[in-house]
């Protein structure tokens, strides 16, 4: 079947609910996959054994292969997955992000911090940004990255930042509730309901994967406000979001003196992922020189 990969790839499905669940990156989607595996049954540690690149174990919850071909679609039949993804039977649901702050998440939490995944595909690239040292670096960073983004081709974009409506593909799939963050009691809401409907339960949600640095308009300059609106466009149309405003006096004060009191944490954080990234390495070097 002609799906979007994003789906098949990230989907978890529970056959006993029908539902399907489509994550989309920043948007609460750890905190919503650690739900919906707690009612599939699945446990920490299920996932504890995840051998998959992730920097916590609240990540491994992305491990398709913990979750298994009963409740993901790479090994469904056609005739399933026509069924899961457009019968009337099945409630799909989804939650989308307003698209600058999703921007502003995605950078800081995966690439400022120099996530183990992401250097390998983009650490040489000019925009990457150094460890910082300072809010400045913290803004000339993420503007550089924001203007970079509308000249890069559509593959180039990886799932953490590239525009929701490309990964969830609202118009060939039809969703029937596609919540906001800004409102995510409401999607909890729906997807506990569609349980319960069906003899099973909603854990409660956790927080997981928050960003180090909090949002400010003003992190964004004329030029890359105007960059980061012609990104964004698309899931501005496709879900509703009105287009923010640019800041003309930067960020507020209070904003540059909590990326300042956060840096230390920041550049700990990368620390380690630097370590995690050595231990990688050896380990793999490990299982080639064993076979």
């Amino acid at each position: 079947m002609n799906a979007p990969e994003h789906v098949l790839g990230t989907a978890v499905a529970l056959d006993e609910a029908r539902l399907l669940y489509v994550p989309v990156p920043k948007t609460g989607c750890t905190a919503v996959l650690w739900a919906l595996a707690g009612a599939a049954g699945l446990s920490e540690e299920d996932f504890a054994r995840s051998r998959k690149l992730e920097v916590t174990r609240a990540l491994t919850v992305h491990d398709l292969s913990v979750w298994g071909p009963k409740h993901t679609l790479a090994e469904r039949s056609e005739r399933e997955l026509e069924r899961i993804l457009h019968s009337s039977d099945w409630l799909r649901v989804s939650v989308v992000r307003e698209p600058l702050r999703r921007l502003w998440s995605a950078w800081a939490s995966k690439l400022l911090v120099r996530d183990p995944r992401f250097v390998p595909r983009f650490g040489g690239d000019e925009w990457f940004p150094a460890p910082p040292a300072s809010a400045d670096d913290v803004l000339r960073s993420f503007r550089q990255f924001v203007r970079a983004l509308a000249g890069r081709p559509p593959e180039w974009h990886d799932p953490h930042w590239a525009p929701q409506a490309g990964l969830l593909a609202p118009g060939e799939i039809p969703y029937g509730h596609v919540g906001r963050l800004e409102r995510l009691d409401e999607s909890v809401s729906v997807l506990a309901a569609r349980l319960r409907e069906h003899g099973l339960s909603l854990p409660p949600l956790r927080p997981a994967n928050a960003s180090l640095l909090p949002y400010d308009a003003g992190v964004l300059d004329a030029e890359a406000h105007e960059a980061a609106l012609r990104f964004t466009a698309q899931d501005r149309e496709a879900f509703g979001y009105a287009a923010p405003a640019p800041s003309a006096d930067g960020p507020r004060e209070q904003w540059r003196a909590a990326v300042e009191a956060s840096l230390p944490a920041v550049r700990a954080v990368i620390d380690r992922h630097e370590r995690i990234a050595d231990l990688r390495r050896l380990a793999r070097d490990a299982e080639r020189a064993f076979v």
